[in-house]
């Protein structure tokens, strides 16, 4: 009796050594050629099905999803475009330009609606709150304003920064609205009376990107310091530092349920938010990623790159491969079964709870 147990959990750390590891990877899908500069925004549309993308050539350009098909080439603006970003229901495109200026789209048609003037400086960033009632813009001037998007007239106007505001960024509850600036600080504001919260400091260089997570509770910040920053702003604590891709943009985006942190530039690396470890990265031909978003259903990237070109990955958080050396939790399981006695109770349930984290 007692060799039948010992065989028997034998057998089951065996099968266990070779259980494959679950891994994140991505698939090139589609090449979607045509700007002739970088890009340095890319939106999906809310319900997934076009992607639209921002080039320093001046133009907008909507594409297919599905297909990689161009779509619709928006001109107008008359210098870089920095910032694309969708309504809430899809039926706006905001578009923002080193011109000064902030266009509004109807992607369906690619249709001007209309332009916004207010800036005194190029404006770097757009964003519109979960709600859809507010968009915010931040600008070379060192200002942000908020937008209300039924008169389209500017309601507040957030002073502070020192230098341009190169990215701003809505909490998921719209209670907080984020802003980075190349004075090298993070802002974080109340956008119902446009009072500052609190100026989270660390980065030593631009803060060029960021991104909330899908539950609020922690902001990313991408800097040209070539640090990647995980900040609390609940109480504006800094939670961690990654070193990023690149001492350029290091651009950065989550998964829709909060496990994945991509971080592009040279390459695209995916940071594994709860084990807190860098999982596979992207391979083949990524052109220094300047921007990255995640599709609505986390089943594709988007990135815009340094040559000119827009990508499209399939994303797949499930994919399985066999660990190549052993994990030190089995090595310990393995020295509490002794193959003098029986198994004791404790011990088969220690194995248990193994294979349940497993």
């Amino acid at each position: 009796m007692k060799k039948i147990q010992f065989l028997t959990c034998t057998l089951l750390l065996t099968s266990i050594f070779f259980l494959p590891t679950k891994v994140a990877t991505a698939q090139l899908k589609s090449t979607l050629e045509g700007h002739t500069d970088n890009v340095w925004s890319v939106a999906f549309r809310p319900n997934g099905k076009m992607l639209a993308s921002a080039s320093w050539d001046e133009t907008v350009r909507l594409w297919n999803v599905n297909t990689g098909r161009l779509l619709h080439t928006l001109r107008g603006h008359t210098n870089d475009i920095m910032s694309v970003a969708f309504s809430p229901d899809g039926q706006t495109l905001a578009s923002s330009s080193w011109d000064s200026t902030i266009r509004l789209w109807n992607p369906n048609n690619g249709n001007l609606k209309r332009t916004l003037i207010g800036h005194t400086g190029g404006v770097a960033s757009v964003a519109f709150s979960p709600d859809g009632q507010t968009l915010a813009s931040g600008s070379a001037d060192g200002t942000i304003r908020l937008w209300n998007t039924t008169t389209w007239k500017t309601e507040k106007n957030l002073t502070g920064h020192t230098h341009v505001v190169d990215i701003v960024a809505f909490s998921p509850d719209g209670r907080t609205l984020a802003s980075g600036s190349r004075d090298q600080t993070i802002r974080l504001w109340d956008p119902n009376n446009g009072k500052l919260r609190t100026t989270l400091t660390g980065h030593t260089s631009d803060v060029l990107r960021m991104v909330f997570s899908p539950d609020g509770a922690t902001l990313v910040s991408g800097s040209a310091d070539g640090t990647i920053r995980l900040w609390n702003p609940n109480n504006g604590r800094e939670k961690e530092t990654l070193t990023g891709q690149t001492d350029g943009v290091n651009p950065v985006a989550f998964s829709p349920d909060g496990v994945s942190l991509l971080i592009g530039g040279q390459g695209i690396a995916i940071w594994d938010t709860a084990m807190g470890e860098y999982k596979k990265p992207f391979t083949g031909d990524i052109g220094n990623a300047l921007s990255v978003v995640f599709s609505p259903d986390g089943q594709m990237v988007a990135s815009g790159s340094v040559d000119s070109k827009v990508r499209l990955w399939e994303y797949n958080a499930s994919d399985y491969e066999f660990p190549t050396i052993t994990r030190k939790p089995m090595v310990r399981l393995i020295t509490l079964i002794p193959n003098d006695r029986s198994v004791q109770p404790e011990r088969v349930s220690v194995l248990r709870q193994f294979i349940k984290d497993t």
